[in-house]
């Protein structure tokens, strides 16, 4: 379905992809039987994270399966299924092992450490970005559902790593517009699902 530089895309990557998908957020996928709009999209993320895998191995970025953030992140995977037994069948319905999961969620992680080192830097906030949040939004949100008002010293940090997270997601989709440009990125699919945008989300957790 895709090609980045060498390295093929097919249907079962990106097929095998979307189960893992809607496995991480305790969905069961034995019975999905997802539109080519929504295949294309998975395709876009599986693009997305080749090329971003390639940066995070070039700027030797490492994350091993038994580090802490892995860790916790399967903590987080299991958490969602109703019970172990339902987390098992999943596990073995995609099918996939708990030591291959994690070498996936290794990756993942190599992945968001290499976005944040690379971003972070760059999304700078301002106080007066940080008044207007709390004006504009949180202040009328909190009212909006009865709440009381709090000091804005109180949410700073929060509201500051809010418009981190919303710049840093911008200045990911410019970077990967840029690397996509800059490798053989080729893309295939429906022509029915080609003619509408695909937004698909840059989530890598």
């Amino acid at each position: 379905m895709a090609s980045v530089g060498d390295t093929a895309i097919t249907s079962s990557d990106v097929e095998n992809e979307f189960r893992l998908e809607l496995f991480l957020e305790g969905k069961p996928a034995a019975d999905a039987d997802p539109d080519k709009a929504t295949l294309n999209q998975v395709r876009d993320r599986l693009i997305d994270r080749v090329l971003l895998g390639e940066e995070a191995r070039a700027s030797e970025i490492k994350v091993r399966p038994e580090d802490p953030a892995v860790s916790q992140r399967l903590d987080e995977v299991r958490k969602k299924f109703p019970n172990l037994v339902a987390y098992q069948r999943g596990l073995k319905a995609l099918p996939m092992t708990e030591a291959s999961l994690r070498q996936k969620l290794a990756e993942q992680q190599m992945i968001l450490k290499l976005i944040d080192q690379r971003l972070r830097p760059e999304a700078t906030v301002e106080p007066s970005e940080i008044e207007a949040y709390y004006r504009n939004t949180l202040s009328l949100e909190l009212a909006r559902q009865g709440q009381p008002a709090v000091p804005l010293a109180e949410v700073t940090d929060r509201i500051r790593e809010i418009l981190v997270q919303q710049k840093m997601s911008g200045l990911l989709e410019d970077w990967l517009k840029r690397l996509r440009a800059a490798r053989d990125v080729k893309a295939y699919g429906s022509p029915e699902a080609e003619d509408t945008p695909q937004k698909g989300s840059r989530e890598w957790r």
